[in-house]
């Protein structure tokens, strides 16, 4: 009985390491709060291929978010669905829909940096309405003041199919998220 007391503190001290990392992990968040909903906000740029050149057209969104951890520190869910206005020759809406499969990295608590890869969908409302489809890249950090609040910073590359010919688009989106 006194050997099981003596050694009881000795084996408790030597499992205080694993706890306390356990508790300062960088991913530990993630894994209690797997679900992600963010409001965006950003601007659009879209090059249109034209008679050999490139069409620039300008547009700000607004939009939100949902994220789930599917592979905890692996491998994180998200789509997005923001409304833009775009202002060419025709101001017009659009629909810009990521889905994204995303490689979290948790180096600090305070910041998470992701890579995503994923299929875009892009509803025009302007002037006749058609859906088309694309390719979506994107790359972004969260910035973590609190455990369950912080900001998104990301930036989309989206190639899409429109009419027989590559539209690129380039976007630039931050807001607010919060961890549930």
């Amino acid at each position: 009985f006194m050997a099981l007391q003596a050694s009881s503190p000795a084996r408790a001290a030597e499992h205080e390491p694993e706890a306390q990392n356990l508790e300062n992990h960088p991913g530990r968040h993630h894994a209690e709060h797997p679900n992600v909903l963010g409001v965006r906000v950003g601007f659009l740029s879209r090059l249109e291929p034209e008679d050999r050149q490139l069409t620039y057209e300008p547009g700000a969104f607004f939009g939100l978010s949902y994220e789930r951890t599917l592979i905890h520190e692996w491998l994180e869910f998200e789509v997005s669905a923001p409304v833009a206005v775009l202002f060419g020759e025709q101001t017009g809406l659009a629909l810009p829909i990521d889905v994204h499969l995303k490689k979290p990295f948790h180096p600090v608590g305070w910041a998470s940096p992701y890579l995503a890869v994923g299929p875009t969908f892009d509803v025009n409302l302007r002037p006749e309405r058609a859906v088309y489809f694309g390719a979506s890249f994107a790359a972004g950090t969260y910035l973590w003041p609190t455990p369950r609040i912080g900001v998104d910073i990301e930036f989309d590359y989206n190639i899409v199919a429109e009419d027989g010919r590559a539209v690129h688009e380039l976007l630039l989106a931050t807001g607010p998220v919060f961890r549930f």
